[in-house]
């Protein structure tokens, strides 16, 4: 097992890494959490690592582990069972931790969730021990587990070899914070009575992800563009001083997601009607656009943009609704698919029957997601933030151009007029001149040109890890 006194060269090398996660892709999803626990410890394993993953066992898991028995877990002022299974998958263990308060219907979204993810974030280490894995660090993803770092630095009960143990917390959404009692959430993760003056407590409640941001040895977001907003007030959540003071002290950073590019192919894609390359995307996108416009009944001739994305604020589809008259005036078709908020469900589905150029289905598909991104030729996202997105990544591999706003993940991976379209305000009236702009361009040899940079980025995980595994480093250096 490699010491932490290790060499920087060593470090990089080889190091043992306990992943915690409240959803992980393809066992549980509700968002980009999933995808991101899905893809990056396989990636830190092909680099030589050894990581164990350790997420509940939900009543929906889409896997069977194998039962290895129950642990004990320290939690509401008594010791808890919980029984462990577990699995290898892509040269990694999986601890599933498994409870009757994971065994509900949804994974989230209960009155008594901070309590349940302060049972999971305690079983984290026992769960570890159980596969008799002791770490070098542990990375712990947004509210659900940030309170890790705090008992590693504070709490009783630990597995030998566990206390203090040096960490990383990665901010996936800032607007979720994971708020509750301050007397509750101490007793509840077995803290000393000191821990309610720690970053735990914020206006005299319990605030999950601060405590995170304190305890942590780093913190770090999805993307560069994000690490910078969230200090922000519009930004930040009421955490904008907090990430401010982290950041002073030199401990926030941000990396930008990958993109798990064996699902996202459209050289493989059988969800297309002809899979096609960079080389050879003309005749594959046009059968694509082809398909989605006989199945919708939206003229092919015109050009497409596409949307995939729940229905909500944050996406800024009610810009995206402001603007779609004028959108059509302009010349584009539109297809719309998700879900989500609603009045907005209700807005779209109406104005798609007094449209003709307007198709919405809402919902989710993925094998109609896989054909939506390969037909359009332009993919709208404008968010009024976005940590990281992962739509625009697909959509330039499809060789459709994103149009977005200039915020977080977005800002860092699409290039205004060479793989995109980029946009400042979250108004109608932005979206519409880079819309007009596009309009302009499509149909010609520039806009192909984009349209082949957008098709030759590399989002693949392998890069993102790497920068993971450099910032591992510098935790066990520090």
């Amino acid at each position: 097992m490699l010491g932490r006194a290790g060499t920087l060269t060593a470090i990089l090398r080889s190091m043992r890494i306990l992943y915690a996660a409240s959803e992980v892709y393809p066992f549980s999803k509700t968002g980009g959490l999933a995808d991101v626990a899905g893809a990056l410890p396989g990636q830190l394993a092909s680099l030589g690592h050894e990581v164990v993953v350790v997420t509940p066992w939900y009543a929906g898991l889409q896997a069977r582990p194998y039962w290895i028995g129950d642990v004990s877990v320290p939690f509401d002022g008594r010791f808890v069972s919980a029984g462990i299974g577990t699995l290898e998958k892509d040269g990694v263990s999986y601890a599933f931790v498994g409870h009757p308060d994971f065994s509900r219907e949804r994974l989230y979204g209960y009155p008594d969730d901070v309590r349940r993810f302060s049972l999971f974030t305690r079983a984290i280490p026992q769960a570890a021990e159980r596969l008799g894995f002791k770490p070098d660090l542990v990375h712990v993803n947004d509210w659900h587990s940030a309170c890790l770092p705090l008992v590693l630095n504070q709490g009783w009960h630990l597995p030998e070899g566990f206390s203090g143990l040096p960490s990383l917390l990665t901010i996936h959404n800032v607007q979720y914070q994971g708020e509750s009692g301050l007397d509750e959430t101490t007793w509840w993760l077995r803290l000393p009575r000191e821990a309610r003056d720690s970053w735990l407590n914020r206006l005299g409640g319990a605030n999950a992800l601060q405590a995170g941001l304190g305890a942590a040895t780093r913190v770090n977001t999805v993307s560069p563009s994000y690490a910078r907003e969230i200090q922000q007030p519009t930004y930040g959540y009421g955490l904008d001083a907090s990430l401010r003071e982290v950041a002073r002290q030199g401990r926030l950073s941000g990396i930008l997601n990958g993109l798990d590019t064996n699902v996202w192919n459209p050289a493989t894609d059988a969800a297309l009607p002809r899979p096609f390359t960079a080389a050879d995307c003309g005749s594959g996108k046009e059968q694509a656009k082809q398909l989605l416009c006989r199945r919708f009944r939206l003229d092919p001739d015109r050009p497409l943009i596409g949307a995939v994305s729940r229905l909500a604020d944050q996406k800024g589809m009610d810009i995206m609704l402001a603007a779609v008259p004028e959108l059509l005036r302009q010349g584009w078709s539109i297809f719309v698919l998700g879900s989500g908020d609603p009045v907005l469900e209700e807005a779209f589905s109406g104005l798609a029957m007094s449209e003709e150029q307007l198709a919405a289905r809402i919902g989710f598909d993925e094998q109609l997601a896989h054909l939506a991104y390969a037909a359009s030729d332009l993919f709208l996202m404008p968010s009024r933030f976005e940590p990281c997105g992962l739509s625009q990544m697909i959509a330039m591999r499809y060789g459709s151009l994103p149009l977005a706003r200039r915020t977080g993940g977005l800002a860092d991976s699409i290039e205004h007029l060479k793989t995109g379209f980029l946009f400042d305000d979250s108004s109608s009236d932005s979206l519409l001149a880079a819309a007009g702009l596009a309009a302009g361009m499509y149909g010609t040899a520039g806009f192909a040109a984009m349209q082949q940079s957008a098709m030759a980025r590399d989002f693949s995980w392998e890069a993102a890890a790497r920068r993971y595994g450099e910032l591992y480093s510098v935790i066990l250096q520090s």
